[in-house]
């Protein structure tokens, strides 16, 4: 026995399908929005740009078994202040065998931690860190700003820049070297 469907719900599946193809397409990532872009800052990227952009967008990194390093170049100031930001300027080199994101997931910023000397004062997990200007290749090295906020009590402090993967590491619990030095922390408007 042939089963025969009448015309008219043939005409109702190609209908309700089409109408699943649509909504599927317009549910869609659209490429910009995997690579970070709105639509409007896409119109003047280059074809060669969105193909590095996309290419960005989909590596995937095992941060755990991947080679992770950075070369911080810089010194400590021997003195900073309780009452104002404070900003040290280093240079970082990316020497780890992926790029650093400088917004997103699994961005790289840079952090800090801090124990006192002669006063009872110190943070390890420092919330305060300061981001990358932007995304830095194997090899590739940035000047930055890091801003070293929140110490108020007056008194000799040890001091360490570390680079952070937020949600994964802070690089120096992979051994690598922090900017390390003392410094006194006192009121800059006394």
């Amino acid at each position: 026995m042939k089963f025969k469907m009448p015309a008219i719900n043939l005409l109702v599946i190609i209908i309700i399908s089409f109408f699943l193809i649509l909504t599927f397409i317009s549910c869609s990532p659209r490429i910009t929005d995997k690579i970070g872009v709105t639509e409007e800052e896409s119109e003047g990227i280059s074809e060669e740009e969105v193909e590095e952009l996309e290419k960005e967008a989909v590596e995937v990194v095992d941060y755990e078994s991947a080679q992770v390093g950075a070369e911080i170049k810089g010194y400590i100031p021997s003195f900073l202040c309780t009452d104002s930001d404070n900003y040290i300027k280093i240079e970082i080199t990316n020497t780890s065998d992926f790029t650093w994101r400088s917004s997103g997931e699994n961005m790289v910023r840079i952090g800090y931690h801090y124990w006192g000397q002669d006063v009872d004062y110190s943070e390890y997990d420092n919330p305060t860190r300061t981001s990358l200007p932007n995304n830095l290749k194997p090899g590739e090295s940035a000047t930055i700003e890091v801003l070293i906020i929140g110490i108020t009590n007056k008194g000799i402090y040890v001091l360490q820049i570390d680079p952070v993967l937020e949600g994964h590491f802070w690089f120096s619990s992979k051994g690598i070297p922090m900017l390390e030095g003392r410094t006194y922390f006192g009121s800059c408007t006394d």
